[in-house]
């Protein structure tokens, strides 16, 4: 995990350098993997060393716990984590009160654990000593054994054409009368992993906890099979989660970002698109009275540069852009191709292709091609208003089906009453 939130970090901070339109996204994912790696560091060198000599348990009337422990042991090479469930302290005869429940519907469903059926047995079963919330014993058995013991370890014996067992599970409660027996049936299969040292452990210190159970603390034992055990408990990292949420939370932003962006792209586009018909008919108005295309053009965009509002107006600052860019030595001819590209609307790069065309073949023409132009924008301009107020209506059918209804409410409801 360490190196996953050092990679974080790394491509974290090239984007906020790199990647303009992505820093915002890459500044929180930043900052979840420093927080996520301070986080690791804290619980890796906090962790004591094996000395735990024991855990305590919950009180009278609390709940089991499952406790992860780290363990390892003279000539078995690496650690191991292995799982204790922890019972709470026991009623005594004076504090326990009688409760009842069905468990066998929960324990046909949760008894096969890694298995498919009962038909085909293969992995290790789960026969559970206890059921959290219900103060019940559960007492495990099976017609063999060595096949399948009582806490749902499979044997190392069963043949390969599988074996039928019979499986009698007691529900009793402690200190009462209240018992009652299930059996049923499962065939068993030889299992791919045999058991091992750590298996053999698991099992003894859920042998040691269940003699222990009415004592406050559980003593871990020191050896086992000739071995020394060291202990220490497996705690459940905050790291992993923290720098998942930042990732997640990252990728929110770096996708609101792009949203936002495409909203004030299309927005501009519009705005563009808007503007375009008054632009055009100028411009054939001024070539019409004599002057060049360069001159209509410089005109119109200095008449704006003039009188420029705060609301800025893209298609004439894209228009001051393309001057801009002639007074610096820019070609006319590539200043306004510069002007269609940046636009990115077809009736700009329309526009301006005109424009090119007739620098290369003379103005003649131009005037009733600038006027064509011009009714064909106004045309455009007429349907996209007749869309966008279809788009209104629809938008508004809605509220008014709800409107109508509560209308019809308010008239009907009255007139059941006072029929009742």
């Amino acid at each position: 995990m360490p190196v996953v939130y050092l990679a974080g970090f790394v491509v974290s901070v090239y984007f906020l350098f790199q990647k303009k339109a992505y820093r915002k996204g890459a500044v929180f994912i930043c900052v979840g993997s420093a927080a996520a790696l301070c986080f690791w560091c804290a619980e890796y060198f906090g962790q004591k060393d094996f000395g735990l000599s024991g855990l305590v348990r919950e009180k009278k009337g609390g709940v089991e716990k499952t406790v992860k422990l780290e363990a390892e042991a003279d000539g078995c090479g690496e650690k191991e984590l292995l799982t204790v469930r922890l019972a709470p302290q026991a009623y005594t005869e004076e504090e326990l009160s009688l409760l009842a429940g069905e468990l066998w519907q929960y324990l046909e469903q949760e008894m096969l654990s890694g298995n498919v059926s009962m038909d085909c047995v293969t992995e290790d079963m789960y026969f559970p000593e206890r059921v959290d919330e219900y103060p019940f014993l559960l007492k495990w058995s099976s017609d063999a054994p060595a096949l399948l013991s009582a806490q749902g370890k499979l044997g190392e014996e069963i043949p390969q054409s599988g074996k039928l067992v019979e499986i009698r599970v007691r529900i009793s409660h402690e200190n009462t009368k209240y018992e009652e027996e299930h059996i049923l049936y499962a065939r068993l299969f030889p299992s791919k992993e045999s058991g091992a040292f750590w298996n053999r452990l698991e099992k003894k210190l859920k042998e040691y906890e269940e003699k222990t159970r009415k004592d406050a603390a559980y003593e871990l034992p020191g050896q086992f099979e000739g071995r020394t055990l060291r202990f220490r408990e497996k705690k459940n990292g905050r790291s992993g989660p923290m720098f998942l949420l930042f990732v997640v939370g990252g990728a929110a932003v770096i996708a609101g970002e792009r949203q936002e962006a495409e909203k004030r792209k299309q927005k501009r586009k519009k705005e563009i698109e808007e503007e375009y018909p008054e632009m055009v008919s100028r411009m054939a108005m001024l070539v019409g009275a004599g002057m060049t295309i360069s001159g209509a053009f410089k005109r119109i965009a200095g008449e704006y540069g003039r009188r420029r509002q705060k609301k800025e107006k893209p298609l004439y600052e894209e228009m001051l852009t393309a001057c801009r860019e002639m007074e610096s030595g820019i070609s006319e001819r590539a200043a306004y191709q510069n002007m269609g590209t940046r636009c990115g609307v077809p009736v700009i790069v329309r526009f301006t292709a005109l424009l090119i065309q007739y620098m290369q073949s003379g103005a003649a023409g131009l005037k009733k091609a600038l006027r064509e132009e011009s009714g064909q924008a106004l045309k455009e301009r007429k349907e996209r208003a007749q869309r966008l107020g279809e788009e209104a209506g629809t938008k508004l059918l809605l509220p008014m089906t709800l409107i109508l209804m509560l209308v019809m409410a308010l008239i009907m409801i009255p007139a059941f009453t006072s029929f009742g």
